[in-house]
This record gives structure tokens, C-alpha cells and sequence, in this order.
């Protein structure tokens, strides 16, 4: 049985996450993920944001959390997860470290003194049956709760319109 630890990603092995990332997100670039990566992991807040990673002993990346802490209306103190990408070749592989992910999540929101912890999935239906996300989390307790929906914005729109 291979062993396997979550732990926060160092800055020095952003760049290595790049293809476990790409597979989730086929349109980032190796530069835009860094610039994401190196600017969430920023120290500059009282809880900062972070990224933890689900590695093997030898050091392989299978997955990652990227999640921030917020404070909700309706839910109070959240720890947000905003992206849960998981990867091994075998269904039993992705389960386990998926719910390694999901646990230690969990833990860290209860340690930072969360009442909810928010993971956004994918939506469209090939991306959340093929990373079976929704099963996972559904068996440990968490529910739909809303959508979320992303309009991008080209540079001409960021001009001031009056």
C-alpha cells in the first residue's frame, strides 16, 4: 500500500503541479499557473491562502487543494475550496487521495475555527463525472449549496464605462 501525505506545497515544487494542474484546466498556461500559485500562497494576511498537496513518499504529486478563508453571510468563517484536482491512473488511487484531500480540508477548516467549508466543483457534467468529485463529497456530508458562474472579461471591458 503506497503511503500517502498531505502537507502545504512549497513554492519550489509550484512548477512541478503544472501537469496535474494542466489535466484539470487544458487552457492555463505553465506561466499562468505560477503567477496563481506564487501569488496565493502569499503570507500576506492573517490566514493566508494555501495550497495543499497530496504526495507519495517519493515526492509525486497526485493532487491538490487551492482554498482561501472567508466569511460568508449565511455560513460565518468558511474555508473556501476553490479548486480539488486529483489524478492517479486508478479509480481506487483517485478515491483515496481525494479523500485524503477532502479530510485534511476539513481538519484545517476545524482547526482555524470555520463553521462551513465551501468546495467548488465543476458543473458541466464530462468534468464532474470523470473526476467523480461530486461522489466523494457527497459521501462524506457535503451538499450542493449554489453554482457559481464566471463571465471573462477581456481587457476591453476592464476600461471604465460611464
Amino acid at each position: 500500500m503506497r503511503i500517502l501525505k498531505i502537507q502545504p506545497l512549497e513554492k519550489t515544487r509550484i512548477a512541478q503541479c503544472f501537469p496535474l494542474v494542466h489535466l484539470a484546466v487544458p487552457s492555463l498556461t505553465i506561466a499562468g499557473w505560477l503567477e496563481y500559485a506564487n501569488g496565493h500562497l502569499s503570507n500576506r494576511r492573517s490566514d493566508p491562502n494555501g495550497i495543499l498537496a497530496a504526495q507519495l513518499e517519493d515526492g509525486c504529486i497526485l493532487g491538490l487543494i487551492v482554498y482561501q478563508f472567508d466569511r460568508l453571510p449565511a455560513q460565518g468563517r468558511t474555508l473556501l475550496v476553490k479548486h480539488l484536482i486529483v489524478h492517479d491512473y486508478f479509480a481506487a488511487g483517485r478515491r483515496m487521495v481525494e479523500r485524503s484531500l477532502i479530510d485534511a480540508a476539513e481538519d484545517l477548516a476545524r482547526q482555524r475555527g470555520c463553521q462551513a467549508i465551501n468546495f467548488i466543483v465543476p458543473l458541466h457534467p464530462a468534468e464532474v463525472a470523470s473526476m467523480r468529485l461530486h461522489e466523494g463529497l457527497e459521501s462524506l456530508g457535503h451538499r450542493v449549496d449554489g453554482v457559481s458562474y464566471c463571465k471573462p472579461l477581456s481587457v476591453q471591458d476592464w476600461v471604465r464605462r460611464d
